[in-house]
C-alpha cells in the first residue's frame, strides 16, 4: 500500500525528495518477496502437475494498491505527466529491489529449477537494472521466474484500508 508510505502526507511536496519512504518501500519488497516464495512452499496443489510447475519457475506477483492515494497525497494529479514520472520512478524501484531480493534468496536457497542464466542477463528487461542487480543475478540466479504483477485492485484494496479502490 504505497498511500502508507508517503513521508509527510499533503504538505508542500517541494519538501520531499520523492515523497516516499524509498527505505521502508525496499525493507517491505524484501520482505514481501521472501513471504511470497514462502507460500508456494506450504501450497497445497490440486494435481502433482501443478506443483511441480510452481516449483520448477516459483512465479509470484508483488505488486502495488494505494496508488491514487498516494498521488493525492503528494497533490499529484492523478493520470498527470508527474503523476506517471512518479509511478514510473517507484515501480522501477519496486522492481529493481525485487530482483535484488529474489538473488538473494537464490543465494540461500537455491535458484528456480529453469533458471537460464546467459538468457536472463542478456534480456532487454534485466539490462535496464542497475550494475548491482545485474551482479546478484549473475552471482547467484535468480530464486523465482517471475515476480512483479499489477493486477486490478478492487478487492485487495478494501484489505489494504480502501485505498484507491477500483481505479488503479
Amino acid at each position: 500500500n504505497l498511500a502508507t508510505l508517503i513521508i509527510a502526507p499533503f504538505a508542500d511536496k517541494r519538501k520531499t525528495k520523492n515523497g516516499i519512504d524509498s527505505k521502508a518501500l525496499k525493507e517491505l519488497v524484501h520482505t514481501a518477496v521472501r513471504m511470497l516464495d514462502n507460500v508456494i512452499e506450504v501450497s497445497n496443489y490440486p494435481l502433482p502437475q501443478q506443483a511441480e510447475e510452481s516449483r520448477n519457475k516459483r512465479r509470484i506477483g508483488l505488486g502495488v494498491t494505494g496508488v491514487a492515494d498516494a498521488l493525492l497525497m503528494l497533490g499529484i494529479t492523478y493520470g498527470s505527466d508527474e503523476a506517471v514520472a512518479w509511478v514510473d520512478r517507484i515501480s522501477k524501484l519496486i522492481a529493481s529491489e525485487a530482483y535484488l531480493a529474489s538473488a538473494q534468496l537464490a543465494r540461500e536457497k537455491g535458484a528456480f529449477l529453469l533458471f537460464d542464466r546467459k538468457a536472463y542477463l542478456n534480456h532487454p528487461y534485466v539490462q535496464q537494472f542497475d550494475v548491482d542487480v545485474r551482479q546478484a543475478i549473475g552471482d547467484y540466479g535468480l530464486r523465482n521466474s517471475h515476480l512483479t504483477s499489477i493486477a486490478p485492485t478492487g478487492t485487495i484494496s478494501l484489505y489494504a484500508g480502501n485505498v484507491s479502490n477500483r481505479i488503479e
